[in-house]
């Protein structure tokens, strides 16, 4: 039977519960929760978007360095838009609002903002529409200015196997891809340091501070080497019958770039010609046919003396005496290099035969012109010190083991390649 008391104390006891808040509370949390996985969503969106964007500038700065000789500005900017939008995903494409260029041909630079604005999917109950996401990047056409010395090998072993007639060859096809790649005159200078145990300068240095007379050797000596003659080097032998060669330096200096000469050990003595075929040296230079002459005139002879051709490949890099034709390293967008290459092991220096005292020596002007800031490269043509050489270039993927004297010539093509390629430089 049905009592009014009853109803009246569940009417009481429906007004006392609390549970039922629970779900109000959350339907009304839920909307500001939404709004947060929105946003997220959405921000994932725009960073994809944002990634897509920058792979796509940055491949339209690359084409649009290569192609920027050749267009006005007006339709280099209208490439690189065209460029961007290509290289752009499907669902960024929409996105993409355009791209501000700035052409600078005097820098030779190009540098390109690009906008993008990403429509929202939840987010938009919070109010926000679009998302906006930007990126820039900037490159540069042509090469960066560069000076790039050829330390080359020209012992007499260098005439076996073909080595000197493929070196040749390769030499002048690295010239021709740097003389293809320079825009101005003097962006590019190479120069060449053929070496064997010593080096061999122009006798128009004669008068040289740096250069150091009184050097002797022992002549007219008898059948068993005795009742010698002591000869000693003039600054008129040397410029005339002696032919201008020069020894290493004093230790330590002999592994070391310039000095102040003031005192006899930091100059470079000159010394009778072990050969006198020895090609000269040519410094820095952009005089294309000339290098081409210098090449030509190399000749394989003597023993093997690797220290003294990096020394003097990174004396013809350095702006000070004894070679001043190079650009200070503070100057904006240089870049030096060294390409040295030998067939053989270290056999003979101004003080010892003792391959392995050599190869110190070596090591120590390895490391000394890298930490100059020159970039090295080093090829071993079929024989010579493998771990030697390896650890004289700037990187392991800058040194090369060459088997047979064909490969010489790719070699020389990819590594002009690489030196004069166009980089992004942000």
């Amino acid at each position: 039977m049905f009592k009014i008391a009853s109803l009246i104390e569940k009417i009481k006891q429906f007004g006392q519960d609390r549970r039922g808040n629970v779900l109000v509370m959350t339907g009304l949390a839920i909307v500001p929760l939404m709004g947060v996985v929105g946003v997220s969503v959405d921000y994932s969106r725009a960073t994809n978007v944002r990634q897509a964007l920058t792979s796509a500038i940055d491949a339209a700065s690359l084409m649009a360095a290569r192609d920027a000789q050749k267009l006005s500005d007006a339709d280099l900017k209208k490439r690189i838009d065209g460029w961007i939008r290509d290289n752009l995903p499907p669902e960024a494409k929409s996105d993409f609002t355009g791209a501000t260029v700035t052409i600078d041909r005097t820098a030779r630079t190009i540098q390109i903002v690009a906008n993008a604005n990403v429509p929202t999917t939840i987010a938009r109950v919070l109010g926000t529409q679009y998302m906006p996401v930007a990126s820039n990047t900037q490159s540069t056409w042509g090469t960066n200015k560069i000076e790039l010395a050829l330390a080359l090998d020209n012992t007499g072993s260098m005439s076996w196997d073909g080595k000197m007639t493929a070196l040749k060859a390769a030499s002048k096809s690295l010239l021709k891809i740097m003389k293809d790649a320079a825009i101005d005159p003097d962006q590019i200078k190479i120069s060449i340091v053929p070496f064997n145990t010593q080096v061999r300068l122009a006798r128009s240095f004669k008068d040289a501070e740096w250069i150091r007379y009184g050097m002797t050797r022992k002549v007219n000596c008898d059948w068993n080497g005795q009742n010698c003659t002591t000869e000693t080097m003039t600054k008129t032998k040397w410029a005339t019958t002696a032919q201008g060669c020069i020894a290493d330096r004093d230790m330590n200096y002999d592994t070391t770039d310039a000095g102040t000469y003031s005192a006899s050990a930091q100059q470079y003595p000159a010394f009778w010609c072990s050969q006198s075929t020895l090609a000269e040296i040519m410094p820095l230079t952009s005089d294309w046919a000339a290098l081409e002459q210098r090449i030509d005139s190399m000749t394989p002879v003597g023993n093997t003396n690797v220290t003294i051709g990096a020394v003097w490949g990174w004396a013809t890099l350095s702006p000070v005496a004894p070679l001043t034709e190079a650009k200070p390293a503070t100057e904006p967008r240089l870049k030096k290099y060294m390409i040295l290459l030998t067939d053989g092991d270290n056999t003979q220096n101004r003080f010892t035969s003792n391959g392995n005292d050599i190869d110190a020596r070596t090591r120590l002007a390895c490391a000394n012109a890298k930490a100059a800031g020159i970039n090295l490269y080093t090829i071993r043509v079929i024989d010579g010190d493998e771990a030697l050489l390896k650890g004289c270039a700037s990187d392991p993927s800058m040194y090369y083991n060459v088997q047979n004297a064909a490969q010489l010539d790719p070699i020389f093509k990819a590594i002009a390649s690489e030196i004069s390629a166009v980089r992004l430089t942000q």
